[in-house]
């Protein structure tokens, strides 16, 4: 007599728990980055109340992501679009955060004197930098969780295989970004909060030092950039010509690629504002050190 085949709940558990892992993983790498739990804390205070809805935010997508995973086992497998617009969920959190507390920074300059005025400008936006990094970071870890999560099921895929690894490749790409962000914010919280504190006479250096790094960080991200265009691009052309009628599918990465495009561009959003407020509230170009610093312009455009 034959025993009636039972499930085995294995490989659904393995995907289940791939986004946590990911997840206390970057978590882990964050918290020694930082200096252990006084760098935390520190973090936790710039951000106020946004650092408890970032947290909550990262659990609840962490754990809807894992569903998600675990269903692509079955034939209701979940759009690329819909865990990875779930995934980047607390990087768009975390720039709002920074856009409200740039926008607040800039409403208080008029309070100001203009001696005042570069302690304000630059000391206040290098903490609004806390909640984007928090946001980021958090999505790096989401997405590297779904781009991993995705390498099993596009195994187990009947069609599309190809289709299937390029989202995989496309969400890793991300990520990378992602986490590229991340660390460009916690450099920039580092060095303006820093900047803000110190001597006149001691800030070129420490801008000179600060801005090659930075620098370097762009540089990588604009490789990234390329490297997830062309993605993009080849997702898009080969789900397309491979099955035409199939809108829902391609329609689906064309959406992917607009929502990767719209984070791009709020994420970049603050920084520009805050340049753009400064100017507008007459700051003098040598007070103005943001523009140099995101645009990566040479540092004699720090004169008057």
């Amino acid at each position: 007599m034959l025993l009636p085949a039972r499930p085995n709940p294995l490989p659904g558990l393995a995907l289940a728990a791939i986004p946590p892992v990911a997840l206390g993983g970057f978590g882990l790498t964050f918290l020694s980055r930082l200096g252990g739990r006084v760098g935390l804390e520190r973090l936790a205070d710039a951000a106020g109340s946004y650092s408890v809805l970032l947290v909550g935010a990262g659990l609840a997508v962490t754990v809807a992501l894992s569903v998600l995973l675990c269903l692509g086992l079955t034939r209701r497998r979940a759009p690329l679009v819909l865990m990875v617009g779930l995934a980047t969920l607390p990087w768009f959190l975390g720039i709002a955060g920074t856009e409200e507390a740039v926008e607040r920074v800039l409403a208080a300059l008029p309070d100001v004197g203009s001696g005042d005025a570069l302690a304000v400008l630059v000391g206040g936006t290098g903490g609004a930098m806390v909640t984007r990094l928090l946001g980021a970071w958090t999505s790096a870890a989401l997405l590297v969780g779904v781009a991993v999560g995705l390498v099993p099921l596009r195994a187990r895929a009947t069609e599309d295989e190809v289709g299937g690894l390029l989202g995989a490749a496309l969400g890793l790409t991300l990520g990378g970004i992602a986490l590229l962000v991340a660390l460009e914010a916690h450099h920039l919280f580092e060095l303006l909060t820093t900047l803000a504190a110190q001597a006149p006479e001691a800030r070129g250096r420490l801008l000179e030092t600060g801005t090659a790094e930075l620098a370097r960080l762009q540089e990588l991200r604009a490789a990234g950039l390329g490297a997830l265009g062309v993605l993009a691009l080849a997702l898009i052309g080969w789900q397309f010509f491979l099955r035409p009628e199939a809108v829902g599918q391609w329609a689906g990465s064309v959406t992917l690629a607009a929502l990767t495009a719209a984070v791009l561009l709020m994420d970049a959003y603050p920084m520009e504002r805050a340049a753009e407020g400064a100017r507008e509230a007459g700051l003098p170009r040598c007070l103005l050190p943001l523009p140099v610093l995101v645009q990566s312009t040479p540092m004699k455009a720090l004169g008057p």
